[in-house]
């Protein structure tokens, strides 16, 4: 796609005009000690929080600088790899030398979620609800329905992480070079996106004349989303009869894992496609040589130019949704938040105070756009208008959104926007979002709590992606399969998860 003109700052790659800046109070709350005036000494604040970046940032850096200056703190940043970060985050709590602000991906599911839940009743995090009410921004009209679904037995634990509704989740991004190269249209149902996977292994379409292409840079985990697709459902549940039922033991599931397992056969996934992590499907995905991969929508954009360096005339387009065999639509959709912060006990109250108001300032128009665009004059220029990211925004790695992913951008379609995206690509990507705005695939499970399921669940799952694993490269038999399924479902700990959950989402029809 031929670069136009950047995206205009009227349009959603800066914030809502409705996000006011109410924060000359959250600054205030930043900078100033209660000291007749004086300002006070910088607040040392120590973060660990993922990150889909390669490469990461420090001290030295401007754009980390410049928010230690607008907040008067001293932070310490532990940036920890979404490749590493269930092992590290785990080694992290049982350590309990937790950093002030501690970011977990789920505060419900197993396996890290039981654990902060009871760390929850135990006292070990502070109750955040008496203190928000004073952070106009964490409490703005735009993170009202972000802070209310967060809430544990109704009170707010942590500060939950932005991220909008639809544009995230693991969903394949494809070549559209190579479907206009080879005269095909974007796929809509499952078997045309295996077509469409079969023709870029099989018909060149770098046009080397060599047959050095894959069809798709994935794993097994990263080929999750199929699963959705065949059971008409988000999550692990799949609500049927009026009953819950895990996808682990459903049908369609099978259906699924013989669709992977034929793409397997077919040769349309790297080789070692069994043991691949995150990072080693990046570095398939971004060789030029794999006609898609599965992200959320901004990598559209964020992958594109280490593939561009391979192939100029490189494009990546999200696909809407995948139509599975019932010919239901799905695509990927989620609460109005991804992940959660706590902060210690260990932490004092006026402390705590000053970490509300430097997340707060994150939650501004000016902090929101600061993290997602880096400095204005320095890392972008506003020309007529628009947004022009410079050299020095590469440089300093503003474009790899390592800030944003602090405070994410209040903005319905803040999930497909990076840094440096051209007006015609982003006004694609929100095409994109609205037509899958129109898709509504239910989670039946949504804010559910069993304590078997926290228990057992996540052992249970670890041997069921095994079995199918094994399926998929041909190490075990369609028998051993149904065996497997057979056993799960008479298994006590999966048939007590089962009550347990259908007790919950039968209690939650009475509220």
């Amino acid at each position: 796609m031929k670069v136009k003109k950047m995206v205009s700052l009227s349009s959603a790659l800066v914030l809502s005009s409705s996000l006011v800046l109410t924060a000359c109070g959250s600054k205030d709350n930043a900078s100033s000690g209660g000291d007749g005036g004086k300002t006070a000494a910088p607040t040392d604040i120590s973060i660990s929080v993922i990150s889909y970046a390669d490469e990461f940032i420090d001290e030295t850096n401007s754009l980390w600088q410049e928010f230690e200056k607008k907040t008067n703190t001293k932070l310490k940043i532990n940036w920890i790899s979404a490749t590493t970060f269930e092992d590290k985050i785990n080694v992290l709590l049982a350590s309990g030398n937790l950093p002030d602000l501690t970011f977990v991906e789920d505060i419900t599911a197993a396996p890290v979620g039981p654990q902060i839940r009871n760390m929850i009743k135990q006292g070990a995090f502070w109750d955040l609800t008496p203190f928000l009410k004073d952070y106009p921004n964490l409490t703005s009209p735009e993170m009202k329905e972000t802070i209310e679904k967060s809430k544990i037995d109704g009170k707010n634990y942590t500060i939950p992480r932005y991220y909008p509704s639809y544009g995230g989740g693991v969903f394949p991004i494809l070549r559209k070079d190579w479907l206009d190269k080879l005269g095909l249209k974007m796929p809509e149902t499952v078997d045309e996106f295996y077509n469409t996977l079969k023709a870029f292994k099989e018909k060149d379409p770098d046009g080397n004349g060599k047959a050095d292409t894959i069809g798709y840079a994935a794993s097994p985990a990263y080929m999750g989303f199929m699963y959705n697709v065949f059971n008409d459902t988000q999550g692990v549940w799949k609500l049927r009869d009026g009953q819950l039922h895990s996808i682990l033991t459903e049908d369609a599931s099978k259906d699924a894992m013989l669709w992977i397992k034929k793409a397997y056969d077919d040769g349309l996934f790297p080789a070692d496609f069994a043991i691949l992590n995150f990072s080693q499907i990046n570095d398939a995905f971004q060789s030029g040589k794999a006609g898609g991969g599965g992200y959320a929508m901004n990598n559209a954009f964020s992958r594109l130019a280490p593939i561009q360096k391979v192939d100029p005339k490189a494009d990546l387009m999200p696909i809407t949704s995948l139509t599975g065999p019932k010919g239901n639509k799905y695509t990927p959709s989620g609460s109005p938040f991804y992940g959660h912060y706590l902060i210690p006990k260990k932490v004092s109250e006026d402390k705590v105070k000053k970490i509300l108001a430097f997340m707060d300032y994150g939650y501004s128009k000016e902090g929101n756009k600061l993290a997602r665009y880096g400095i204005p004059g320095v890392h972008y220029n506003e020309e007529n208008g628009n947004i022009v990211a410079t050299e020095q925004a590469k440089k300093d790695k503003v474009m790899t959104n390592l800030m944003d992913s602090i405070f994410h951008e209040i903005n319905e379609y803040s999930a497909v926007a990076a840094a440096g995206m051209p007006a015609d690509f982003y006004a694609r990507q929100k095409q994109i979002v609205d037509e899958r705005k129109k898709v509504k695939v239910a989670k039946p499970d949504e804010g559910l709590i069993s304590e078997a399921y926290n228990k057992y669940y996540s052992e249970i799952k670890k041997k069921a992606d095994d079995m199918r694993t094994k399926v998929i490269v041909g190490k075990a038999s369609l028998e051993e399969y149904d065996k497997f399924i057979a056993d799960l479902k008479a298994d006590p700990n999966m048939q007590l998860i089962t009550k347990e959950i259908n007790e919950a989402y039968q209690a939650s029809l009475k509220k």
